[in-house]
């Protein structure tokens, strides 16, 4: 009886520098709600295309895919913070998407999809979980806003441990890659 193929989970994303994520990090620990699950400042990130879990022997295709991409520098403001119920996600969000991250997004998914690999289809919501496991929001969402200068972009391997999700960059592109 033959083996199952080694699968891997992966996803691009914007990782933030040092204070950026120092940031966010104090963010987390000032506004999201008491009984929630805060992620590691270790780990907080945007992603920018989910492929999930694939078989390693597709991994060459993934980075191609994100060879294919222009990876522009930028600035984005992270502004808000929301809530979504469903599945208990405490966010921080941008009250304006600039136009490169939406076209990151969008030239991720073209890229995969020209190597074979789909994504969910569904609208690029981008977003950095800040806890999971979250039952409310205080306040009105509003927030101090924090800049984040964009230079680079990653492919990111996700291991699931029994202290939560760890994370490998394979791959980095950009002016700081």
């Amino acid at each position: 009886m033959s083996e199952a193929p080694e699968r891997v989970r992966v996803f691009f994303a914007l990782w933030p520098d040092a204070a950026t994520a120092d940031a966010l990090a104090a963010l987390t620990e000032l506004a999201a709600p008491p009984s929630a699950r805060r992620m590691r400042p270790d780990t907080l990130h945007m992603t920018l295309a989910f492929v999930g879990d694939i078989e390693a022997t597709r991994l060459p295709a993934v980075l191609s895919a994100g060879d294919a991409v222009a990876w522009p520098a930028f600035d984005m403001t992270v502004d808000r913070l929301a809530l979504w119920a469903h599945n208990h996600i405490f966010w921080a969000g941008l009250s304006h998407v600039p136009d490169a991250l939406v076209d990151l997004s969008s030239a991720l998914g073209h890229a995969l999809s020209a190597h074979g690999i789909a994504l969910p289809d569904r609208p690029f919501m981008p977003h950095v979980t800040l806890a999971r496991k979250a039952d409310s929001l205080s306040g009105s969402g509003a927030i101090e806003p924090i800049d984040w200068h964009v230079d680079r972009g990653v492919l990111v391997r996700s291991m699931r441990t029994a202290s939560g999700a760890c994370y490998r960059v394979l791959k980095q592109w950009g002016s700081a890659g």
